[in-house]
């Protein structure tokens, strides 16, 4: 039987992965209604109106530099009226900080034109990117975990004892594996979906485009070791893109590629990629007929497609690895002296 402090702490800690998987799941929920508000909202030509580091939303003293968040504002009109915004992605506020705020900084300078996306029943609410739902698996897989592990300890409450294995081990051990096979699981629907896009998208249309923009995103990393050192790491990819129109609509998008964007430890790939497409030039783009702001520029690129399978598989073979040993392995039965 759990200790009347076992049973308080069990108690809260199942609270906590409850509100966690509730959390989360309300994210699941705002995702898929940004995603539907992409589709509705429409685009207008806007520019930048201020762009720098100010005080950070985490530090509002703005002492800590390091933390200093995006302060962004920008102009458009529609209708014949002008307004100003501060949102970064549908759905989102301008609430960045640290490496990320700087970042936003160099893609956003003081002065740029911009697309601007903005609701047509409300066209002030608006926002400078489409909001980026390659997180949603990711969202699925802490939706169930948590849920997961809430539904046992819960159940450890209510029975005021630890619910046990044949083999001796407490049943809350298998949330590691469990963990593992659900990542690969959203690796492998990941692929498979990438896999789709790629066949549907050699047959879509071509049209006439234009590059807008063509940067190389900085990602810069810092770790500190044991020793209290701190090391420095930088991805850089390629961040292109362009405009378009399908009938009397006006479109523009980043997806130059089917898949994710390869980022890598060397500024080769995204230079070649940029000198492939830079700023102005007319390219050629490929546009879903049945969904025309979904498009590409190079849809038999294949770079990274692989990726999410590797990582599938790793994880899937890890997992598997840890079920078995947790339920079968003779370690369990030797320690546990069953």
């Amino acid at each position: 039987m759990l200790s009347s402090t076992a049973l308080i702490w069990t108690i809260v800690i199942a609270a906590v992965c409850w509100l966690i998987a509730i959390g989360q799941l309300r994210a699941l929920y705002r995702s898929v209604g940004d995603s539907s508000a992409q589709r509705r909202w429409s685009v207008a030509q806007g520019k930048i109106t201020a762009s720098r580091l100010g005080a950070s939303p985490t530090h509002p003293s703005g002492l800590d530099p390091a933390e200093a968040g995006a302060v962004m504002r920008y102009s458009y009109r529609v209708g014949g009226k002008d307004y100003e915004g501060d949102g970064f992605q549908i759905g989102g506020k301008m609430r960045a900080g640290g490496l990320i705020a700087k970042a936003l900084v160099k893609k956003y300078p003081e002065g740029r034109d911009v697309d601007v996306y903005y609701d047509p029943t409300d066209p002030a609410r608006s926002a400078l990117d489409k909001k980026d739902s390659a997180t949603r698996p990711t969202i699925v897989v802490f939706v169930i975990l948590f849920t997961a592990i809430a539904g046992i300890l819960t159940a450890h409450a209510i029975a005021g004892k630890m619910i046990m294995m044949p083999n001796g081990l407490p049943m809350f051990v298998l949330g590691l594996p469990s963990a593992a096979l659900l990542v690969a699981a959203g690796a492998f629907v990941a692929y498979f979906n990438q896999r789709r896009d790629f066949k549907a998208s050699a047959s879509w249309p071509a049209i006439p485009g234009k590059i807008v923009s063509s940067d190389i995103i900085e990602d810069i990393e810092r770790t500190r070791d044991d020793d209290g050192r701190e090391t420095e790491s930088t991805t850089y990819r390629p961040d292109i893109r362009f405009a378009y129109h399908v009938g009397d609509a006006y479109y523009t998008a980043d997806t130059w590629k089917v898949g994710g964007i390869v980022g890598s430890g060397s500024p080769k790939y995204a230079q070649g990629v940029v000198a492939r497409y830079p700023a102005g030039r007319g390219v050629k783009v490929y546009y879903n007929p049945a969904s025309p702001d979904v498009a590409v520029l190079d849809p038999a690129n294949r770079d990274g497609a692989a990726l999410p399978l590797i990582f599938g598989l790793a994880f899937g073979l890890a997992g598997v690895l840890f079920m078995w040993l947790f339920t079968h392995g003779h370690w369990v039965n030797a320690a546990t002296r069953t």
